[in-house]
């Protein structure tokens, strides 16, 4: 007769317990907050990546016109850089902020 209470009993002690162990596993801390939150932070990060492949590229695209076009490497040179041709006379004019206007 014992045994037949436990074989009884044991299922639905079982049952009890799942139901009050699940729902607290789900809503704490570590729960569905916890996977959504990080659901979002693996979206962001996919997002970043995504940025930091086009990067990627550009910074290829840059390397290969360097190595393939040398009037790449004098635009860069001209334009970042600041450089002149030995032949090439370089006037620089002051910003109009401070700069007085002749009377005539």
């Amino acid at each position: 007769m014992f045994i037949r209470v436990i074989k009884f009993a044991l299922p639905i002690a079982a049952l009890l317990l799942a139901a009050v162990a699940v729902p607290l596993k789900v809503f704490d801390a570590n729960g569905v907050d916890r996977i959504s939150r990080l659901r979002q932070e693996i979206d962001e990060l996919k997002e970043g990546n995504k940025v930091i492949r086009r990067e990627n590229e550009s910074l290829r695209n840059q390397i290969r016109l360097f190595h393939a076009d040398p009037r790449y490497v004098e635009k860069v040179a001209r334009d970042e850089l600041g450089m002149v041709a030995p032949d090439e006379m370089v006037f620089q004019f002051p910003d109009g902020e401070n700069t007085e206007q002749p009377n005539f």
